[in-house]
């Protein structure tokens, strides 16, 4: 009995993954129809498999329909897989760069279910600089790393977020209407950055840039904070083009290449 109970879970667990690599191959998402018709197997197994994949939160379901796709949530394995080693230890001699050419912090972080959370950082190199903790992580909607990769994600993936985040209202500054978000989501995509002034904490400005894979999907963000007094609004386009060239750059270490 028990070795016929290991069988079962073995099969369970070679089917969950056929699934996650089928949906790897749709960007768009499948039916369950869909993914019983590709994979050949019992309806009722396959429903068992996808509601579990997505209790978890390794599946996304489209709004208003019954299509579901990998989430972001595999991303975080991914990562932690292999050390972070495409993204960190490709990032370091731009960040390094950017860190001495703005004297602010430069961090570097992706989003993992409802936030971002910080992958790694140079410090400043100038007196009182911001340093965080790796792994610390941040709201989506008042935050310029969440804004701007909230921005960038494909517009499934942006409503399903959107649907599920709490607008919070931190102080009087932090965006609270999902419309006036929504807004602000496509000035960041027309512009190529986010800045947070005043949203988080007043005092504090924080300006980001999304970074960019090989298939052009925005999977991590670079981005400093300072002083509202050493990063003024009038300043942020400045040393925005700066972070959205460092963002290119590691976006190309990584293997993005930008079409016409």
């Amino acid at each position: 009995m028990e070795k016929e109970d290991n069988r079962n879970n073995t099969s369970m667990i070679a089917r969950s993954m056929e699934v996650l690599e089928l949906l790897a191959d749709h960007i768009n998402g499948l039916t369950l129809q869909e993914i019983v018709g590709s994979l050949n197997y019992p309806k009722s197994s396959v429903y068992k498999i996808i509601t579990t994949l997505h209790d978890l939160n390794y599946l996304g379901r489209e709004l208003g329909s019954s299509r579901y796709y990998l989430s972001r949530k595999l991303l975080g394995l991914g990562l932690s897989a292999v050390s972070s080693y495409d993204i960190i230890e490709k990032s370091k001699e731009n960040m390094k760069q950017l860190r001495d050419n703005i004297g602010e912090s430069v961090m570097i972080g992706t989003i993992l279910d409802k936030e971002v959370i910080l992958l790694d950082q140079f410090q400043g190199n100038i007196d009182f600089v911001f340093i965080l903790k790796q792994g610390m992580r941040f709201s989506l909607h008042s935050t310029a790393p969440g804004k701007v990769l909230l921005a960038f994600l494909p517009k499934r993936e942006q409503e399903s977020k959107l649907e599920s985040i709490e607008l919070d209202a931190i102080n009087e500054y932090t965006i609270t209407d999902k419309s006036a978000l929504k807004y602000e989501l496509e000035k960041i995509v027309a512009e190529g950055y986010a800045a947070d002034v005043n949203e988080t904490v007043k005092g504090v400005h924080c300006i980001a840039a999304p970074i960019f894979d090989e298939t052009g999907r925005a999977i991590a963000c670079v981005w400093t904070s300072g002083p509202a007094g050493r990063l003024p609004e009038e300043i942020i386009p400045d040393v925005a083009s700066q972070i959205m060239e460092c963002g290119m750059a590691i976006s190309y270490n990584i293997g993005y290449r930008k079409t016409k």
